[in-house]
């Protein structure tokens, strides 16, 4: 059974060359094993959007999996020593890892909150994640409002990280960002005028959704590289990691 867990991890995996098939692959063959860690509570194996990470075509070349957990002392025991993340670190190109604490959780994934809220507070890094699954007869409308909502990012003041991922292309969609304060991120989602702003409201107005969740998360560590570099850097050094 499905419970909600204290500690949430994202890791993303891009793959070169022939890798790029293992890595489609393990959207199947990893959901066994996965099942049967200890202290997941309830994770998501996922791909990702092309061109600037909410293209309509798919990235084929990284994939991602969320991870919610009883504690941290679990998923990091996952990270260092199982062998289901030993092989995502041997085949992929590049890993890069997310270690985040649920600040806000409403709404469903799959019929169920997978995220146990605390009430930690603290300055730094913001992480937010939206996922929905899209009634069939709003897909269309749905596309065409996200490429606006995509190049609104580009650029964007405190946008620290920013990937689109889901579970089922063009269907069952989420999008992951980070920022490096509330304010930022406020600023983007809920300014007057903004695309982000004008696509909820239009969704919220059509009922386009069949469910939906939004999360908020502190970004407590960050594991490996993306693009060959760390773009998600935290005041405690702590916390910083690398794969």
């Amino acid at each position: 059974m499905h419970r909600p867990g204290r500690h949430v991890t994202l890791s993303f995996f891009r793959y070169a060359g022939r890798e790029r098939v293992w890595g489609m692959r393990q959207m199947a063959e990893m959901r066994a094993p996965l099942g049967k860690v200890h202290g997941l509570n309830f994770y998501k194996l996922l791909g990702t959007g092309g061109g600037n990470g909410y293209g309509f075509w798919p990235d084929l070349g990284t994939y991602g999996l969320l991870g919610s957990w009883t504690d941290r002392s679990a998923a990091e025991k996952f990270h260092r020593a199982h062998p289901a993340h030993q092989a995502f670190k041997q085949h992929s190109h590049e890993l890069y890892t997310l270690h985040l604490t649920p600040l806000l959780s409403r709404g469903a994934w799959s019929g169920i909150n997978p995220f146990e809220c605390t009430d930690r507070a603290g300055d730094g890094p913001l992480a937010v994640l939206t996922r929905a699954t899209i009634r069939p007869r709003y897909v269309v409308p749905f596309w065409r409002r996200v490429a606006g909502v995509a190049r609104s990012l580009e650029g964007r003041e405190g946008l620290l990280f920013t990937k689109g991922v889901g579970e089922l292309p063009w269907v069952e969609q989420a999008t992951f960002s980070v920022w490096r304060s509330e304010r930022d991120m406020t600023a983007f989602a809920y300014g007057r005028g903004t695309r982000h702003a004008e696509a909820v409201a239009r969704t919220r107005q059509a009922n386009g959704f069949s469910e939906e969740l939004y999360a908020r998360f502190r970004v407590v560590g960050c594991e490996g590289t993306w693009r060959g570099e760390q773009p998600v850097r935290l005041t405690h050094t702590t916390d910083q990691v690398t794969a």
